[in-house]
């Protein structure tokens, strides 16, 4: 499946979860929505990875009307899984990439000769939509990523190298330690106590 097929749901609850043998000798577990008839599938083992009557948000793709559940995209609602919303907007980032890319190449102007620079909402819109744009912008502030000067429409401000930027977000990633539900500290922050990684259901190209 390819990332850039990638849609998320809003919170839905889990009802109808059903896990019956397949073909390839794993089996298929299958479930719909409380409040519609759509169903959504998976390939797994045996064990059931939902619970019925439980609240999730989770990745899918289409293939022929079928509705493929990415069992790395799923994540219960109560509580953020950073790994899923790291994925989601990995995934998410990827299938906008080359969009943002030549947005960034067409508006963002800057004198810098050794890489490709990325205006910074569109390194965040790429690299970081799990994180508020500030925090984004805060971590690679810290840790000092390479930046030059630029105009955006006429307007002063920074764009950042790419090379590098997935590197940093997955460092950031497991340096997390969860203060409750989706707030979260790390070293790498260290002007906030907290902030909120993005349930996945959340995660856009919006602050």
């Amino acid at each position: 499946m390819k990332s850039r097929e990638l849609h998320t749901t809003p919170v839905v609850v889990v009802t109808n979860y059903r896990v019956a043998p397949h073909s390839d000798g794993k089996f298929l577990h299958s479930f719909t929505p409380e409040s519609t008839n759509t169903t959504y599938q998976f390939i797994a083992n045996q064990e059931p990875l939902l619970e019925d009557g439980e609240r999730y948000s989770f990745g899918y793709t289409i293939d022929n009307s079928v509705k493929w559940v990415d069992t790395s995209a799923i994540a219960k609602a109560e509580s953020v899984d950073p790994d899923s919303s790291f994925y989601v907007a990995r995934a998410l980032g990827d299938e906008l990439r080359e969009v943002e890319s030549r947005k960034s190449d067409e508006r963002v102007a800057h004198a810098a000769q050794n890489g490709h620079y990325l205006g910074k909402k569109y390194a965040w819109r790429i690299y970081g939509m799990a994180l508020p744009r500030d925090v984004f912008d805060l971590y690679l502030e810290h840790i000092d990523h390479p930046r030059v000067p630029c105009f955006t429409d006429g307007s002063p401000s920074i764009a950042y190298l790419e090379d590098g930027l997935a590197s940093a977000i997955e460092r950031l990633r497991t340096s997390l330690a969860r203060v409750a539900n989706n707030r979260f500290k790390s070293s790498l922050v260290p002007q906030r106590k907290w902030f909120r990684i993005k349930g996945i259901s959340a995660i856009t190209d919006k602050k």
